[in-house]
């Protein structure tokens, strides 16, 4: 067991067990929130992550832990093998299929050419390429954007990229929205949806009947959308640079 950093004014522990032959790396962090032991997978760092009340110890969360190796083992094999975004990969960028390309260059930039991404940098291909993926979800989001808020009557103040392994999509009473940036590898009706989702709770603070007719009414599809995404979300958070 090893002490490893506070969070907010609270401490997280952490503690190592052995199962099937694989070690499995368990946070422990007090929550004055909490009323009971919970157990989730960290998606980012494939972690299992307890929260428990202030008066339990860290040692009982770790057990509880223990206790539920054998779900926390299977959920992080859902995100196993991870692949790594890299020269020579082929990946689906929206609605089609291209090869990432790294070219040696004193330039810092991406081209498409047929199939292929080339991405000429020197040294920093990897980090050209992330923000290049960035800045094509948020300019097709502000597309997508412009023609449903005006569909929904409402309006965006501010879109933002987010780097979630939480989410695909936010929102906030100040009209932000948020999207992941992981959704370019989502065919485009995906992106339209979770753009209709956060822009229609900007209505409907909820998930009403109300509020799902707002969703049907930009994307017709989005049982299709809610489909897709719960067959294939694992495998973008796979998809890392690092």
């Amino acid at each position: 067991m090893t002490l490893i950093k506070k969070h907010r004014k609270n401490l997280i522990k952490k503690f190592e067990f052995i199962y099937k032959k694989e070690i499995i790396l368990i946070k422990v962090k007090k929550n004055k929130l909490s009323k009971s032991y919970k157990l989730s997978l960290d998606k980012k760092d494939l972690n299992g992550l307890v929260s428990i009340p202030h008066h339990i110890k860290y040692d009982e969360g770790a057990e509880f832990a223990k206790e539920n190796l054998d779900w926390l083992h299977e959920e992080i094999k859902k995100f196993k093998p991870i692949i790594r975004i890299d020269d020579g990969l082929q990946i689906n960028f929206f609605d089609f299929i291209f090869e990432i390309k790294y070219i040696s260059s004193t330039r810092n930039k991406v081209y498409l050419k047929n199939h292929t991404i080339e991405i000429l940098s020197n040294k920093r291909h990897s980090s050209v390429l992330l923000k290049w993926m960035k800045d094509e979800v948020k300019n097709k989001s502000k597309e997508i954007i412009n023609d449903f808020s005006e569909m929904l009557g409402v309006k965006v103040s501010k879109v933002k990229v987010s780097n979630s392994f939480s989410y695909w999509g936010s929102c906030n009473s100040k009209n932000e929205i948020s999207i992941n940036w992981r959704l370019i590898f989502c065919p485009q009706y995906i992106l339209k949806y979770i753009i209709a989702h956060e822009l229609s709770h900007l209505i409907e603070f909820n998930h009403s009947k109300n509020f799902w007719n707002l969703v049907d009414r930009l994307i017709p599809n989005r049982k299709d959308a809610q489909k897709w995404l719960k067959q294939n979300e694992n495998y973008m958070y796979r998809l890392r640079f690092d």
